[in-house]
């Protein structure tokens, strides 16, 4: 596969996918209660796991949102995948669908949630410092000093 392709394929930043990580996780370790799931039936046993392990690592994981930067993104990632794959493919195997929407739909939903994020996020978060950004704060310098010059003109 070409390499660009992939590339310009991940326009999730590590940012954003954080931000739905520190969101999916805890969700996944309350729905089955909230979907009323039993104890013990596969779909709920499944969803509290990845649920938990998703907020885990997502916590340990190398990008802006997470306490320790210990997981490279990459392993997050391949992690993202495979518990979104588990997700949605744990109700169709065990028979579950066969009980209701609630017992299959929703797995299915974030699954692919999971496993599209892990496809489209980028693998690294994104350089901060060095020559871009300080450009970036010279244009910005010189834009409020232009504003702050048309004021005064303005004024007198």
């Amino acid at each position: 596969m070409n390499m660009r392709f992939v590339s310009k394929m991940r326009a999730m930043t590590t940012s954003v996918h954080g931000a739905v990580d520190q969101v999916v996780g805890p969700a996944l370790v309350i729905a089955p209660t909230i979907l009323r799931l039993g104890r013990t039936s596969p779909e709920g046993i499944v969803a509290r796991a990845v649920g938990g392990a998703e907020t885990v690592y997502s916590n340990l994981t190398d990008y802006e949102l997470s306490a320790k930067n210990v997981v490279p993104m990459p392993v997050h990632l391949a992690l993202d995948a495979v518990g979104g794959a588990t997700l949605a493919l744990v109700p169709q195997l065990t028979g579950a669908r066969q009980r209701g929407k609630k017992h299959w739909l929703p797995h299915l939903a974030i699954g692919a949630l999971e496993v599209g994020m892990a496809a489209l996020t980028k693998t690294e978060r994104p350089k901060t410092g060095g020559k871009a950004q300080i450009a970036k704060l010279v244009a910005s310098a010189k834009r409020a000093r232009n504003a702050a010059n048309d004021a005064v003109k303005a004024v007198a």
